[in-house]
């Protein structure tokens, strides 16, 4: 039911669509873009950005990586199993503190990872191809007032779960 309203959405006329409507779709359409050139590489979406996450941070614990790539821990643990099981990562105990594991990038891993930077810069490029350069500016600029605005209303406990800052004003 939940594909038969979002499939719906893409007969509308974008102009008869609320900005929410309008963001959410858009979006959609992003994260479609993105997860078909991240299969096509082997990864799922949000693998590649934990990957790209690891190789700037190797080593960081779980939580950090869940934090990192804002996602809840019960997610990172899944995505990182499936991550250890393809080869991408290997988890290691730490030697200081044995309850805590280390995330560690593989060989696999770190070969593949201009592959799929230029996957995301692709889908990157097609998106921004559709506005000028000064209408991109306008169009961040935009974005971020809207982000602050939501992640200022959230809960301190849901912000600090997903290592948002609140923003300065």
């Amino acid at each position: 039911m939940a594909n038969a309203a979002r499939d719906n959405n893409t007969d509308r006329d974008p102009q008869e669509m609320t900005i929410g409507q309008l963001l959410i779709h858009v979006f959609r359409l992003g994260d479609d873009r993105m997860r078909a050139k991240m299969r096509e590489i082997g990864l799922h979406r949000a693998q590649g950005f934990a990957l790209h996450y690891l190789l700037h941070n190797n080593g960081i614990t779980q939580s950090e990586l869940a934090k990192g790539v804002h996602v809840t821990a019960a997610t990172a643990t899944t995505m990182l199993q499936r991550m250890e099981r393809d080869g991408w990562i290997e988890r290691q105990t730490d030697l200081d503190d044995q309850r805590v594991s280390r995330v560690y990038v593989t060989d696999k891993a770190t070969a593949l990872h201009d592959e799929a930077m230029a996957s995301l810069r692709d889908v990157e490029t097609e998106i921004e191809s559709a506005l000028s350069a000064d209408e991109r500016i306008i169009f961040k600029n935009l974005l971020v007032k809207v982000h602050e605005r939501l992640v200022a209303q959230l809960p301190l406990r849901r912000k600090q779960r997903f290592g948002w800052n609140v923003p300065r004003r």
